[in-house]
């Protein structure tokens, strides 16, 4: 079967590492796709009445789910400002989304930013470019180390010989050339999934249901006024705004006229939070089809770069190929345990997740 045992093992691992690197973005078209989906059914069993439609839990709504998917909804609380802050130019409840870093300071801490599927996506495509990196790093020294006067040669379109070296060099030029490929594709990819984030909603949004989720839950008796509201128009587990009705235009409503009252009011909660509410204003549109849009547009743009993927599949899927000599069946093998093996690692992240 193997021809050259080491190629073709490295081959694998890198078409492993590929689809690898791969996963994250046809998780996030897949996530994208299940929510819209859910909601146009929701629309048809409620035969597309808005009054029935308004009174679907939060969980059940694209612009929910969708955000709680892309950002880390736990650890949002720590973007919150203090209400004793130092800095009295914040006229935000929150610190804002920066894209451009990893790790941010609020309050004096240091923590993780909160962008998932951003940093998802980094790290199941940097053991990729950690091997194809250290692979060229071993070729250049294995070329550089090559002796100018061995007269080794190697035979090439069927009667033409060409030194080693000349042959070796132009090898290590194209393996630079698809290397820096790659890089500058990772990096364009980096930059969309940043997109998702600041060109979008999403972060105000989960943002204001958080000051919602945190308000509901302490029940502070100073905040009785829009908690009560919240659980009037709550089905079932008030003690958690995914189960509330928040959509409704009417309890949106009933909200902005005692945040109206007085839209500088930093609400009670027990972390001494900075809490407003100042978004709230904008609820109604957060729920439109206009914010949901924003989101999908992103996804589709992100997602084409599959197909690009798939065309640098191509080079190590044809080495295989040449190299197993025609045995097809050996490289479908491979590529279906290759397969299976990287829907079990799916399925094995998703349940420790969960």
């Amino acid at each position: 079967m193997f021809q050259n045992f080491q190629l073709e093992m490295f081959i694998m691992i890198l078409l492993l590492l590929i689809i690898i690197s791969m996963t994250p973005l046809i998780e996030l078209k897949y996530h994208s796709d299940l929510y819209d989906n859910i909601d146009a059914f929701n629309k048809y069993c409620l035969n597309n009445d808005i009054k029935l439609i308004n009174e679907l839990d939060v969980k059940e709504t694209y612009m929910w789910n969708m955000c709680k998917y892309i950002l880390d909804f736990d650890n949002l609380a720590n973007f919150f400002y203090k209400k004793d802050d130092s800095n009295s130019s914040n006229k935000e409840d929150y610190a804002p989304l920066n894209r451009n870093v990893s790790i941010i300071t609020i309050n004096n801490i240091n923590i993780d930013n909160i962008m998932k599927i951003y940093n998802y996506y980094l790290y199941m495509s940097l053991p990729f470019f950690i091997l194809l990196i250290a692979f060229f790093i071993s070729q250049l020294y294995f070329f550089i180390s090559i002796n100018a006067d061995d007269d080794l040669k190697i035979c090439m379109a069927g009667s033409s010989n060409i030194e080693i070296q000349d042959c070796f060099r132009y090898y290590t030029y194209m393996l630079f050339v698809y290397i820096l490929l790659l890089i500058i594709f990772f990096s364009i990819i980096l930059k969309k999934l940043t997109e998702l984030y600041a060109d979008t909603d999403a972060y105000e949004y989960l943002m204001l249901m958080k000051e919602f989720d945190i308000l509901l839950k302490e029940n502070n008796t100073a905040n009785a006024a829009i908690v009560d509201i919240i659980k009037t128009h709550s089905k079932s587990k008030i003690n958690d705004i995914s189960y509330t009705t928040l959509n409704n235009s009417a309890v949106s409503t009933e909200i902005l006229k005692i945040y109206n009252k007085d839209k500088l009011k930093k609400y009670d909660n027990n972390n001494n939070y900075k809490i407003t509410l100042h978004n709230i204003e904008k609820m109604d549109y957060y729920n439109s089809d206009d914010a949901k849009n924003k989101i999908k547009a992103k996804v589709e743009d992100i997602f084409r770069f599959i197909y690009v993927y798939i065309i640098f599949l191509i080079v190590p899927l044809y080495i295989l190929s040449i190299s197993l000599q025609g045995n097809y069946v050996y490289l479908l093998c491979v590529i279906i345990a290759i397969i299976i093996f990287s829907t079990s690692v799916y399925n094995v992240y998703n349940t420790l997740q969960n």
